[in-house]
């Protein structure tokens, strides 16, 4: 059930809506095939706009469908010969699909097992990637590097020049 109060305000009359809904939150989403992760639009772009090869763009999208449903972004890799195995794809090319991803930032190493970078896809709800996305490795590449505008921070100081000159106020 959801309340929307409305209030004219030249009359002052207020206007009271009730709505009720029989579909639950539960039911709310059509995605097929069970969950869904949450990827944003810069993320689709960056993912486009990556130099993977075909082989890494599909095993990423497969890392994406097999990551553990409870620890959100883990893909779990008993051995190579058995990942590639689950993916469908040779070990070869899951070998060098993990390396283009992880060279780009899409993923990084975790023991063993890699994890799907939480500020890219996630499939959590918001304090969990937070999270997440705190216990990324330091060094770990940006894939959104390339979209974004570097700025640089210029240390300030109290308002004197480097060089001695005044400002633009002073001495005038």
């Amino acid at each position: 059930m959801t309340r929307i109060e409305t209030v004219n305000k030249k009359t002052g009359e207020v206007n009271d809506f009730t709505l009720h809904s029989s579909v639950s939150a539960a039911h709310a989403l059509w995605f097929r095939g069970g969950g869904f992760t949450t990827m944003g639009y810069a993320a689709h772009n960056a993912l486009a706009d990556a130099d993977l090869s075909a082989s890494a763009y599909r095993l990423f999208h497969k890392m994406c469908a097999i990551q553990n449903r409870k620890d959100h972004g883990l893909v779990l890799v008993e051995s190579q010969a058995k990942f590639a195995e689950q993916v469908g794809m040779s070990q070869a090319s899951v070998s060098r699909g993990l390396k283009q991803l992880a060279s780009q930032g899409f993923i990084y190493a975790e023991g063993r097992n890699w994890r799907i970078r939480p500020d890219f896809v996630f499939n959590g709800n918001g304090v969990a990637q937070g999270q997440a996305v705190q216990n990324i490795p330091a060094g770990t590449p940006d894939p959104y590097a390339g979209t974004r505008t570097d700025l640089t921070v210029i240390d300030g100081g109290n308002g004197e020049k480097a060089d001695g000159a005044e400002g633009p106020d002073e001495g005038a």
